[in-house]
């Protein structure tokens, strides 16, 4: 049964590089490759995580990974550089391989399992869905000319499903974890707003808000948890406001 299971998180990464191998070299087929990316692939999932669908942290696990997936392929559309889009896929590809392997171990060989090691994929996986939705989103929206509060309240309730996933899987209370994610939701759809009201790319925006929700999701962590002291506010701050002064001095701007 082991063999199997390590068989399946091969399988979900071979599967993640064939949707963006197909969205690269054959896109007339989208059919096969949204069957992979949103059946095929959580089935395996599921399996990998016991079929255990009546508890929370099935889902958890499940929706985590998906989230990614899903982002980097609606940033993936956005795209016009062939290095951008092969560069896409081989991160997707590695992450979700480590999440795989990180997820078959905590299930099924515990031993081998490093402490924290789901809980900071589970946060940099929201970073990087954070990164890639939000490009999707100001893309669409300057492409629809969309009314600026339409992506904002989806980036507000993507905001709200990220934060509360990993709160959640830092071993913040679910009642905790709502409040938190409420006030994420709130503020991060402000930042959606704020930014796009900036000259610069879609591209640097999307950067920005993924520093906003770092900053807002270890601050958050950091409370909940009892750890926050002004160093760990002064850590968070001097890094997010260092790389935001580095994502606008280099940005292009219109």
């Amino acid at each position: 049964m082991i063999v199997l299971h390590r068989l399946t998180t091969l399988l979900i990464t071979l599967l993640t590089a064939g949707v963006f191998a197909i969205l690269l070299f054959n896109p007339s087929n989208l059919l096969l490759a949204g069957v992979l990316g949103i059946v095929v692939i959580p089935i395996l999932f599921s399996r990998l995580l016991k079929w255990e669908a009546k508890r929370f942290v099935f889902w958890v696990f499940l929706l985590l990974p998906m989230l990614l997936l899903l982002s980097a392929v609606f940033f993936f559309f956005f795209l016009e550089g062939e290095i951008l889009k092969y560069s896409v896929g081989i991160l997707v590809t590695l992450c979700m391989w480590l999440y795989t392997e990180s997820v078959f171990e905590f299930y099924h060989l515990p031993s081998s399992y490093q402490a924290y090691t789901l809980e900071y994929l589970s946060l940099a996986f929201s970073i990087l869905s954070a990164f890639f939705f939000s490009s999707g989103m100001y893309a669409m929206g300057l492409f629809m000319q969309l009314p600026i509060w339409v992506p904002a309240i989806v980036l507000g309730l993507f905001s709200w499903f990220a934060s509360m996933m990993v709160l959640w899987v830092s071993k913040i209370s679910f009642a905790r974890a709502i409040r938190f994610s409420i006030v994420c939701a709130v503020c991060m759809a402000q930042v959606y707003i704020v930014l796009s009201l900036l000259p610069t790319s879609f591209l640097s925006n999307a950067c920005g808000f993924a520093v906003f929700i770092y900053t807002f999701l270890g601050l958050s962590r950091a409370q909940a948890l009892g750890k926050l002291s002004k160093t760990v506010v002064l850590r968070y701050l001097s890094v997010a406001v260092l790389l935001l002064v580095i994502i606008f001095l280099t940005a292009r701007w219109i």
